[in-house]
């Protein structure tokens, strides 16, 4: 089964309403129908939680809660599954965000898709599948 990993852009997206949010949300609910694997790193999620939390700490936590109800698997950053490792690699040879680096090793760990919104950090990167909102 085909599988996507939401970056905290797509899902910035999505819960914010900006450009893009409607293939974030076609994602979202292929993910909830057992049509495709969906997943989000522990970081990533963090990150989304405090953006939105900057606003309302309530509206985040309902924004976590639903991502959750998708059925989105929540990746765990452990020695067991090597995300650090590689999101660590991946930083030490690209100009990105920690985030960003860790978003491309969770898409490279389980491959998948890595569903972005324009960042250009991810070009060169190899091995990395990128589909844009």
């Amino acid at each position: 089964m085909p599988g996507v990993v939401f970056d905290t852009q797509s899902l910035l997206a999505f819960y914010l309403g900006e450009d893009g949010s409607d293939r974030v949300e076609k994602y979202l609910k292929q993910v909830a129908e057992g049509r495709e694997k969906g997943y989000v790193n522990l970081l990533n999620l963090a990150e989304l939680y405090y953006i939105i939390s900057r606003r309302s700490k309530a509206v985040a936590e309902e924004k976590e809660r639903n991502l959750r109800s998708y059925g989105v698997v929540l990746v765990p950053i452990d020695d067991l599954n090597g995300l650090w490792q590689r999101a660590a690699a991946i930083k030490s040879h690209h100009s990105l965000s920690l985030a960003d680096a860790f978003a491309a090793a969770t898409a490279m760990l389980f491959k998948s898709r890595l569903l972005t919104g324009d960042d250009p950090e991810f070009k060169g990167i190899e091995g990395l599948h990128v589909e844009r909102i």
